[in-house]
């Protein structure tokens, strides 16, 4: 007995131990995670796939051709941003306002123009080209982030909603709340809340001269190249989330978080609308979807919920983000802090615009395919991949062969 004594307190201690050591006991859990996960997706093999075959045409058909020429785009304007002028009065409202240097507004409307991960693209060409240090590139990618109106008015208001004039509602709400939004965030930043922790990339300030190589013609290559792989990058992110929102529905999850908390909400909140907005914090085309599909709750609390998550923009997008961040030192929590005061004032405003101007819907009974290319050109977005990828590293390798037959021996 004294054998079985000692083991139950020493089994004790490892877990005091572990519980006063969150890191250790991440590390353990992922152990037993990672085989359950993959015995989930084994049972629910034919969802999942249908999950990850969905989301692989919603890339090809939707996302890679409307990203594709932004990233490109992207590329091409950054070094250029430095010679960028605007009236004095501007700059100094915008500054004061967001406490982000002038120069970032073409990023901030590209931002809102071209939809998520648009801006964290620019964000992090500034930063690589010396616009920004990781202190003011952690703020740009919570402002310059967002739904794209192509989104927000095709998809959400005249597909899920049937009425493009919800759509153009809730891309005014989803616009003015950004903007509100930035602003929150400077001042919390400001009084040290979130302060810096010293991370920071080499900064020369917006002075500098574009040098000659940093034409367009020369930079066109590399911009190509740089588009194709991360237009891959957020693709594989998109599959990954699509299919984890998929096996959580399956194995009930929603559903058990939603009861638990229709328990202590508000009945507008509650039944298959609070089961959509928790599948929209983990992804958002899904979870507008399940939020308009639920008939029980109200239009206006469906609306509000849907703003809020286009608004936070869904974990799958913040993975994208700090994807296209890494290794730069910007700031998750900035980031989180940014889109979640995003996600709620649009919430907000949806609800007390919505209340003083009725509206009365009808949501959509199937899924709505997002309007893009059409499914028969696949093919072309497919080739224009490959070609992106191969045509740069033939041009870099065909240059450092001149080189090195021009260098003497």
């Amino acid at each position: 007995m004294r054998i079985f004594g000692n083991i139950y307190q020493l089994n004790l201690n490892y877990l005091w131990a572990d519980m006063n050591n969150p890191a250790s006991l991440y590390r353990k859990s992922m152990v037993y995670l990672f085989p359950a996960l993959a015995l989930m997706l084994a049972l629910f093999a034919k969802e999942t796939s249908k999950a990850a075959r969905d989301a692989i045409y919603l890339c090809l058909d939707v996302v890679i051709p409307s990203l594709f020429p932004f990233f490109v785009l992207s590329r091409l304007t950054v070094p250029f941003l430095r010679n960028f002028r605007c009236p004095r009065f501007l700059r100094r409202i915008f500054q004061s306002l967001t406490g982000l240097p002038y120069y970032v507004l073409p990023t901030i409307v590209l931002g809102y123009l071209s939809g998520y991960p648009t801006g964290a693209k620019l964000a992090r060409d500034m930063l690589d080209d010396r616009l920004l240090d990781s202190e003011k590139a952690s703020r740009v990618i919570a402002v310059a982030n967002n739904c794209s109106p192509l989104f927000l008015i095709g998809t959400v208001g005249a597909g899920l909603f049937r009425s493009v004039r919800i759509g153009f509602i809730l891309l005014a709400v989803h616009w003015v709340s950004g903007l509100l939004a930035a602003v929150i965030l400077n001042l919390l930043l400001k009084r040290g809340r979130f302060e810096s922790d010293g991370r920071k990339v080499l900064f020369h300030g917006a002075s500098t001269e574009i040098g000659t190589a940093n034409s367009a013609a020369a930079l066109l290559p590399g911009a190509v190249e740089d588009a194709a792989i991360l237009s891959v990058k957020v693709s594989g992110y998109i599959v990954l989330f699509s299919v984890l929102s998929e096996l959580l529905d399956r194995i009930g999850f929603f559903s058990l978080v939603g009861g638990l908390l229709s328990s202590v909400l508000p009945g507008t909140l509650a039944g298959k609308g609070l089961e959509g907005l928790l599948r929209g914090i983990l992804e958002i085309t899904s979870g507008s979807s399940a939020i308009a599909l639920s008939v029980d709750t109200p239009v206006v609390a469906q609306l509000s919920m849907v703003s809020f998550i286009c608004g936070f923009a869904g974990f799958s997008v913040h993975t994208q983000v700090m994807g296209i961040m890494k290794g730069t030192g910007t700031r998750y929590r900035v980031f989180l802090l940014g889109k979640f005061l995003h996600g709620t004032i649009a919430g907000i405003l949806t609800a007390c615009l919505l209340g003083c101007l009725p509206v009365s819907l009808t949501a959509s009974t199937v899924r709505p395919r997002i309007t893009g290319i059409p499914p028969q050109f696949r093919i072309l977005t497919v080739m224009t991949l490959i070609i992106a990828l191969l045509v740069n590293p033939y041009e870099n390798g065909g240059k450092n062969r001149r080189q090195e037959m021009k260098a003497p021996r």
